[in-house]
């Protein structure tokens, strides 16, 4: 998942040169969204499909169609590329990282103790090893490390994606003409070997596939479709550049593992996502009613992602032994969600921001 971006608008100044923020409700929505269709996706259709003890939903209310961790990383391209060029490279990656990693590195402790003192019997249990490989970041390079969290695929794919953004941003080099090439670069060149070397049916190389997805190059059509989209939004691509690079970015989506992602739900992402962009002030009644539950909601939207998904369904397994049906654990589980979020977000998240990037802060 995305992290919660650092600006959500441009600055203005006022007559006294202070910094005022106007903060898009559009935006908001777009996480809420992403991040109720994950918790939706997890809490209704891959614990009780992937774990024995809870009993499926019913058809109708089944979310099987998963895309809202791809729209919560499409989102934050979009506002790394907003803000890479207001400070320098490296000051930029060390709050983009200071922003992701302590809370992640908090919730893999702290779900890995609840795994180990709560999970019921038959649960998959986390050793020593994969805590490890988790807190270091390797659970996507090294294939015999069990994930913490089947959720925590996104923050990895994040770190490489900003570190390689800084990277390019580094003394200007990549601009203009030279970034559009490196985009399309970075876009085709996994579909290229998908293609050839991975293409269904086909056995590739253990080592290609822990390239392709300790690297990120699998997911990294979600950073660029964000990337495409802010500079569309600026002037600095066309409208046909834009219509045709996201259809390759659907391509991607549909070709690159996990299986089973819903290309036409990530569409509707995007399009939201673009329009945004383009007029990001959404006037609508509904909308504005919801500002304040939205608002806190895209706030906490990272804690959430970090821990709703082990401890929720470790909760609804043990609801479910007491005899408890899914319209009692399904919600006991979005809730969980939100509290441990609000927690790690409260606690660890906004603080150790604050204190890592003290010494970052620049004269208003």
């Amino acid at each position: 998942m995305a992290a919660v971006p650092e600006l959500a608008v441009p600055e203005v100044r006022t007559e006294n040169a202070r910094k005022v923020t106007t903060r898009y409700l559009s935006w908001d929505a777009i996480r809420v969204l992403g991040i109720g269709a994950v918790l939706a996706f997890h809490a209704t259709f891959l614990a009780p499909v992937s774990l024995d003890g809870l009993d499926p939903l019913p058809a109708p209310l089944r979310m099987d169609f998963p895309f809202g961790a791809a729209v919560l990383i499409v989102v934050s391209g979009y506002f790394a590329a907003m803000t890479i060029g207001k400070q320098t490279p490296l000051r930029w990656w060390v709050r983009r990282v200071a922003r992701l990693l302590p809370a992640f590195l908090v919730a893999v402790l702290v779900i890995f103790v609840v795994t180990r003192l709560a999970a019921p019997a038959g649960y998959p249990q986390p050793s020593l090893g994969d805590l490890i490989g988790n807190l270091t970041l390797m659970h996507l390079w090294i294939p015999q490390v069990q994930y913490i969290d089947l959720a925590h695929w996104t923050v990895p794919v994040q770190v490489s994606a900003f570190t390689a953004i800084a990277v390019l941003a580094f003394r200007g080099r990549i601009r203009g003409r030279a970034a559009t090439g490196v985009l399309w670069a970075v876009l085709l060149v996994p579909l290229v070997v998908r293609g050839l070397a991975m293409a269904p049916g086909d056995t590739p190389p253990q080592w290609l596939s822990v390239v392709m997805d300790g690297s990120g190059l699998n997911r990294s059509h979600l950073v660029i479709a964000g990337v495409v989209i802010y500079r569309w939004s600026r002037g600095r691509m066309s409208f046909a550049q834009l219509f045709c690079m996201l259809g390759v970015i659907l391509v991607a989506h549909a070709w690159h593992p996990p299986n089973g992602d819903s290309v036409q739900a990530f569409t509707v992402g995007l399009v939201l996502i673009c329009v945004a962009a383009y007029r990001p002030d959404w006037q609508l009644p509904w909308l504005t009613r919801l500002a304040r539950p939205l608002q806190w909601l895209a706030g906490i939207s990272y804690g959430v992602y970090l821990m709703h998904y082990t401890i929720g369904t470790i909760l609804a397994l043990r609801m479910a032994e007491l005899g408890l049906d899914w319209w009692t654990w399904v919600p006991a589980f979005a809730a969980c969600a939100v509290l441990l979020g609000w927690a790690l977000t409260v606690w660890v998240e906004r603080p150790a921001f604050r204190l890592l990037t003290r010494r970052l802060a620049t004269p208003s």
